[in-house]
């Protein structure tokens, strides 16, 4: 090697270790990055999850994946699967929420395998913790049902409650496993799965917020059981159910009121605080239609899910859609947080009104003259000249299928009529 060479290689060597020196610092003193949040494979795949009732465990299935945005949960009451709308992990603990609810159900995987935890969920008496516990499985009830004692798909008229309130039932059989859906004036249990095993009923669901168990036995052809809530009593309440004998059978999928008056004052405010009424210009010679619910009713959800694109559809033929929710508690801004929630996720295009707690002195107050509400959803329908035209008593959700069809269709007659009557 000539002198040139020797220098070339001197200098080389001295700037690749100044490289190497320099890199290592800079890796010593430069943060952690931290990684994506990624589920534990432990928590990946299907569970069966149950909520501890006073009157049993109620079952539901959940499934947690991964996609490009991280940890997914789907409640499954199939054949809904129905996507948590927030979704957090931390080593092995899993949280998901629906904020649009107020509710969140925290799990915790043990070093046995089974998932533990709480479910923190919104009543009117406030907000009510329930246990939760899980396996892996993709069973709900039972693992291996016995053999079911008869088919039970069809149509069932109810009698639910001390009042025998008259019911639907229509359940779809396919060897042990069923899905089902109960409707009554008031509204629908939305989407029931279960099984049959031996002469033996189980249906249940969950929705993030909204739970139900339904325990039946098959007795000389007829069903006689209760139904359990998270919060209510040990012994539920009695149903019991015939086949239907006839295609007629059946109740109204929303029943229709008479006005009781012309004109109701509403004004009321938004999350921002802005005073809205529907006197106001922006209403004047519209047909506005006011639904009146709140984030903790399960129907509302399901109705809203429908309201949204129809008011957006239909906005330029002169239709205006406010809604007046009637929120557990009197912690305003909480409610108002709520809300803002509930009409991101259902991506709302009309305001949202708060107009008072969904108690009967609370909602005669808010709409004199025509008040207490009975049922969550109603919906009230306004002309073009600003008087109110007709009422709408509950909502038959898209678990009930053909019934759902005949509210849609219900609602749109009455809207299409109002829109073709001038003021």
């Amino acid at each position: 090697m000539n002198m040139s060479q020797e220098r070339i290689a001197h200098w080389f060597w001295r700037v690749l270790t100044g490289l190497v020196f320099a890199g290592t610092l800079a890796m010593l003193f430069l943060p952690p990055q931290r990684a994506a949040a990624q589920p534990a494979p432990g928590l990946i795949g299907t569970w069966r999850v149950a909520l501890a009732l006073p009157g049993g465990d109620l079952p539901f299935n959940m499934v947690v994946q991964r996609d490009k945005t991280g940890p997914v949960v789907l409640l499954l009451n199939p054949p809904e699967r129905m996507r948590a709308e927030e979704v957090t992990l931390q080593g092995n603990t899993l949280s998901f929420a629906f904020p649009s609810y107020g509710s969140r159900i925290t799990l915790r995987l043990g070093t046995d395998g089974r998932l533990s935890g709480e479910a923190n969920l919104m009543r009117s008496a406030g907000p009510a913790t329930v246990a939760v516990s899980g396996v892996r499985g993709a069973w709900r009830f039972s693992p291996t049902p016995a053999k079911a004692a008869a088919n039970l798909t069809g149509r069932w008229m109810m009698s639910y409650g001390p009042r025998a309130v008259p019911s639907v039932l229509e359940i779809k059989q396919t060897g042990n496993r069923v899905s089902a859906s109960v409707h009554q004036p008031s509204g629908d249990a939305r989407y029931l799965a279960g099984e049959v095993s031996g002469n033996t009923l189980s249906l249940s669901t969950f929705d993030g917020n909204a739970a139900t168990l339904w325990i039946a036995r098959l007795d000389a052809g007829s069903l006689k059981g209760a139904q359990f809530t998270a919060t209510g009593s040990k012994a539920g309440t009695a149903w019991t159910a015939r086949r239907s004998a006839t295609a007629k059978d059946t109740i109204e999928a929303v029943a229709t009121e008479k006005p009781p008056v012309d004109r109701i004052p509403i004004r009321f405010p938004d999350s921002s605080g802005k005073m809205v009424s529907i006197s106001d210009p922006a209403y004047k010679g519209k047909v506005v239609v006011v639904t009146l619910g709140g984030t903790w009713c399960p129907n509302c959800h399901d109705e809203s899910g429908f309201m949204g694109p129809y008011a957006a559809r239909r906005k330029k033929e002169g239709l205006e859609v406010v809604a007046l929710m009637f929120e557990y508690g009197t912690d305003a801004p909480s409610a108002f947080r709520l809300m803002d929630r509930y009409k991101a996720r259902y991506k709302l295009p009309y305001p949202l009104l708060l107009a008072g707690q969904p108690t009967p002195e609370s909602s005669s107050a808010a709409l004199p003259g025509f008040g207490p509400i009975k049922v969550y959803p109603t919906t009230l329908f306004f002309g073009r000249d600003g008087k109110l035209k007709e009422v709408h008593v509950g909502w038959a959700g898209p678990a009930t299928g053909k019934l759902n069809l005949e509210a849609k269709h219900h609602f749109d007659e009455t809207v299409t009529r109002l829109l073709r009557t001038r003021a």
